[in-house]
C-alpha cells in the first residue's frame, strides 16, 4: 500500500504544471505585453532592439512596444523612445519628439535614473 501511494506521489508529480516545459521567453513576454503589462512591453522593445531572446533586430516593432509602454506612463520605454527620436534608430530623427520623450522620462523617474535621463535632456536640448 506505501508503495502504491508513493508511486501515485511520483506519477502526480511528473505530470504537474512544474514538470510541463515553459514556453520560451519571447513567447511569455508578448503575451505579457499584449495583455497591457508595461514591464513586459518595455522588455520586448529592448529586446527587438538589440535583437536578443531569439527575436529578429526589427526597429519597427522595437519602437511599437516602447509607445506601447510610454503611453502608459513607464518612463523607462519613454527613454527608450527618446532615444530612437534622437539618433534616428528605426525613425526619422526628430529632436522635438526626442525632448519631448525625455521631459516625460525625467519627470517619471527618480534618483540616479532621473539624473541619467536629465543629462540625456540636457544634451538634447543643446543640439536644438
Amino acid at each position: 500500500m506505501r508503495l502504491t501511494v508513493i508511486a501515485l506521489a511520483f506519477a502526480a508529480m511528473a505530470f504537474s504544471q512544474e514538470g510541463v516545459p515553459q514556453k520560451p521567453l519571447r513567447e511569455r513576454l508578448l503575451e505579457r505585453a499584449q495583455k497591457g503589462d508595461t514591464e513586459a512591453q518595455y522588455d520586448l522593445a529592448k529586446n527587438y532592439e538589440t535583437g536578443r531572446i531569439g527575436l529578429k533586430k526589427d526597429m519597427v516593432q522595437a519602437e511599437h512596444w516602447y509607445h506601447m509602454a510610454a503611453d502608459q506612463g513607464d518612463p523607462f520605454a519613454q527613454a527608450g523612445l527618446a532615444i530612437l527620436y534622437q539618433f534616428g534608430k528605426g525613425v526619422k530623427v526628430d529632436l522635438v519628439e526626442a525632448c519631448m520623450w525625455y521631459t516625460l522620462a525625467s519627470n517619471g523617474s527618480k534618483g540616479g535614473d532621473h539624473e541619467s535621463i536629465a543629462d540625456m535632456l540636457d544634451d538634447v536640448t543643446k543640439l536644438m
